[in-house]
């Protein structure tokens, strides 16, 4: 359907290895050990990919969107770059910055995403109409903006989640991982408002693959295996 913009791709994953290895001396990214390696790597993608196409949560742009490396000092990092759901409801998504110009994307019953191509399209659904120019009521404005702010505030966390339900629920699968190795998942969070307020642009959530192990052998509980993870953003 959509093509993949090689040079996001690697954006992306120069943006993860800044994060992950910058207290370090550069590293390079290695060749998988081995074809077993590699295969668990594209499963692992592709498992992301279907996550972020279910996702109500994050919007993601393209067709492949998940890109995996390895680096044989640290172990397997998973990137891709996403938006939210949703996530200006008084703007228009800019889909010139993605050379699609004259699609849009909605929602549907259920919260899945919608991608609507430029001919004829449906009307969009009426959106959640933000305080009037010079509206004096400012109590009115803040619970506006309020209710935005806590809208997205729940959709990231909830994304967040998801993408903390991979490494819970796959993350042994990788079994070609050594013990002192570790698993991350590096999202980079594009054009919303949402993340330029708070001044973020990536999310990084790292777990060791040994602590993953354990928690699938039922060794430590969800809740412990949880606060083992790693969240980092900046």
């Amino acid at each position: 359907m959509f093509r993949k913009n090689p040079r996001k791709a690697s954006q992306v994953v120069a943006a993860a290895l800044i994060v992950l290895l910058s207290a370090s001396a550069a590293l390079a990214v290695d060749k998988p050990d081995s074809r077993k390696m590699a295969r668990q790597m594209d499963v692992m993608e592709q498992i992301l990919n279907q996550v972020l196409i279910d996702s109500p949560n994050f919007l993601v742009f393209g067709r492949d969107y998940t890109h995996a490396l390895y680096v044989a000092d640290f172990g397997m990092i998973f990137t891709f770059e996403a938006s939210l759901v949703g996530k200006d409801e008084d703007e228009e998504f800019d889909w010139k910055k993605f050379g699609l110009e004259g699609f849009r994307i909605e929602t549907d019953g259920e919260r899945k995403v919608i991608v609507i191509g430029p001919e004829d399209p449906p009307e969009p659904p009426d959106a959640p109409e933000p305080p009037k120019a010079g509206e004096k009521d400012e109590d009115s404005a803040r619970s506006w903006e309020e209710r935005r702010r806590s809208k997205h505030d729940r959709l990231y966390r909830r994304g967040k989640t998801e993408l903390v339900d991979v490494l819970l629920d796959y993350g042994d699968t990788l079994t070609t991982l050594k013990s002192n190795q570790r698993v991350a998942i590096v999202a980079k969070l594009i054009d919303s408002d949402y993340f330029e307020d708070r001044k973020i642009s990536h999310l990084v959530l790292k777990a060791k693959i040994s602590d993953l192990r354990d928690y699938a052998a039922e060794k430590i509980s969800e809740k412990e295996m949880v606060t083992r993870i790693v969240e980092t953003e900046y």
